[in-house]
């Protein structure tokens, strides 16, 4: 999916409400609808350094539609 310009340069990308984090590198419908709602919200949180393990030590967890089967 392409990043939201407020998004750009960041591939992890977490919900405050529910400490979810989405993969913005994933595609698919669910993932732009939630990260468009979190960009509306400005509910959202990045990661420095934009690794999934920063996100977990963070306690964020990878939202179930990013997982890879």
């Amino acid at each position: 999916m392409e990043a939201p310009k407020e998004l750009e340069g960041h591939r992890f990308v977490g919900d405050k409400r529910n400490q979810r984090v989405y993969d913005l590198e994933t595609s698919g419908s669910i993932i732009e609808a939630a990260v468009k709602d979190l960009c509306e919200a400005k509910m959202y949180a990045t990661f420095g350094p934009d690794e999934l393990s920063e996100a977990r030590n963070r306690g964020y967890r990878l939202a179930a539609c990013c997982r890879r089967q």
